[in-house]
């Protein structure tokens, strides 16, 4: 992320003698004008969590590879400025108590010098409160929320980054939202994501999936209307960019257990990130990207922060999503601070979290999905799965994840399973293509005989001996949709 400070700086010297023997006269004035290109730093340790209590000096940053001096460093005990921005639109009217609550859990979460605001937003856009730190302020304010009407997303939006781009220091939005605008009469789509380009807030969207519980009026389901397909995947999309460009990512909160591991999960990465900044060697042209890189002077630490920028046409520059990073491995002790998709009951899985990818171990099972902020940014749901090593029988997602240009399907089935049949899983990811409504498989080791759902490798040692229709199995382009096969 960037932050972009037009700075004046005013420089009278008299008597002051220059490089080349000139005298500035006290009339004079030198004004050198910069721009400041800021980059938030998250630095997490081999068993991925996050590293504090580094220095400057702990840090080198490179921008197109060659060496910048850093100008600016704020370390991880520097405080954070959060509007909290709470859609009270009738689509989250059922969802409105657990915002609430979720919001007041992450109040008390900050620290002592952390401030916050809050905005409420429907078919008006109120600031509950102003800016403070004082806990009771705003837990009353947040209390005193009451459902709307319409939905203006796109204006809220526009607000908030009006009143934060007057707060110095570090700011953050976290938006408690579905995403879909019907009502913004301001801002637009395309507005709001230019100023998130332009700005150094990290934005943490916390994702309702109303679209089954949305209360529309009777025959309407019209594009714009804030209650058609159309309207929820353009929220989809919105949320995921807004994320993308902040370099954070779509925190999925269906129950209240997804939005407490949300809350958790955020508050972490606030108060474990730095903000690293440097005046380019050279200013940059309109249309030009640039790389940069951060690294750390010390052995086995993975370094997540601003990857690139772009120089618009009027010499402002724009921060850019990152392109994907490798994957960084996570261990189960993280696994209480991840917002997980859907209802699932988290009982204790003997396993590990990794970020998606689609080199998966042939011999491990992906047995759940969620969203965990030190992965990179995903197309999709989720960005993070948790293998193991199967069970006699299990349930395994499909893991669809973006590959090449198109969504495939990521799971392996592990070495010796069949396939038996397919389900719709609360712990795994959908699938973008509306058509496909099953997420999951079902797998188990065979005995001597076993009816097996086609287009599956066989194990070793089985052939097969018959074929047949079975209603568990994918529809095939043939009559028969399954194998009998047997032991030889």
């Amino acid at each position: 992320m960037l932050k972009i400070l037009q700075t004046i700086i005013v420089v009278a010297f008299l008597g002051v003698v220059l490089a080349h023997g000139q005298e500035v006269d006290s009339d004079d004035v030198i004004r050198v004008k910069t721009t400041l290109v800021n980059s938030p730093v998250l630095v997490l340790g081999r068993d991925g969590k996050f590293v504090p209590n580094l220095r400057r000096e702990d840090f080198q940053i490179f921008e197109n590879g060659v060496k910048q001096e850093i100008s600016y460093f704020a370390p991880v005990e520097n405080p954070f400025t959060v509007a909290l921005l709470i859609d009270t639109s009738r689509s989250t009217v059922f969802n409105l108590a657990d915002i609430q609550q979720a919001a007041i859990a992450f109040v008390e979460k900050l620290r002592p010098d952390d401030r916050v605001t809050v905005v409420s937003f429907s078919d008006e856009v109120n600031v509950v409160t102003e800016v403070t730190s004082d806990r009771e302020t705003l837990t009353r304010a947040i209390r005193s929320i009451r459902p709307g009407g319409g939905s203006r997303v796109y204006d809220a939006l526009d607000v908030v980054f009006g009143e934060l781009k007057e707060i110095k220091g570090r700011t953050a939005l976290v938006l408690f939202s579905d995403g879909v605008d019907n009502d913004s009469r301001k801002a637009t789509f395309e507005s709001t994501l230019r100023t998130v380009e332009r700005t150094d807030t990290l934005i943490y969207p916390v994702r309702f999936d109303t679209l089954d519980r949305r209360p529309a009026p009777s025959g309407i389901s019209l594009e714009g209307s804030g209650f058609s397909e159309q309207d929820y995947r353009r929220a989809g999309a919105y949320l995921s960019r807004l994320a993308e460009i902040s370099n954070t990512g779509v925190y999925p909160a269906s129950e209240l257990s997804d939005l407490e591991r949300a809350i958790a999960s955020i508050v972490d990465e606030l108060h474990n990130e730095y903000s690293v900044g440097y005046y380019p060697r050279t200013p940059g042209k309109p249309g030009e990207t640039r790389q940069v890189e951060v690294r750390i002077n010390r052995p086995q630490l993975t370094v997540r922060a601003l990857a690139r920028y772009v120089v618009d046409q009027s010499g402002t520059i724009v921060r850019a999503a990152n392109p994907e990073r490798p994957p960084i491995a996570l261990t189960t002790e993280s696994v209480t601070s991840l917002p997980i998709l859907r209802n699932d009951p988290l009982k204790p899985v003997e396993g590990r979290w990794i970020c998606k990818t689609p080199d998966v171990p042939t011999n491990m099972a992906i047995v759940r999905e969620g969203f965990v902020a030190h992965c990179p940014r995903a197309n999709g749901e989720t960005n993070a799965w948790l293998i193991k090593k199967p069970a006699s029988e299990e349930t395994i997602c499909k893991a669809f994840l973006k590959w090449q240009g198109r969504e495939v399907a990521g799971a392996p089935v592990p070495e010796g399973y069949v396939v038996v049949g397919e389900i719709k899983s609360p712990s795994c990811a959908n699938s973008s293509n509306p058509e496909i409504k099953a997420n999951a498989w079902e797998i188990r080791v065979p005995g001597p005989s076993e009816t097996v759902c086609k287009g599956f490798p066989l194990p070793h040692g089985y052939v097969m001996i018959g074929e047949r229709i079975v209603s568990n199995c994918p529809t095939r382009a043939t009559d028969q949709n399954a194998w009998l096969i047997r032991k030889q």
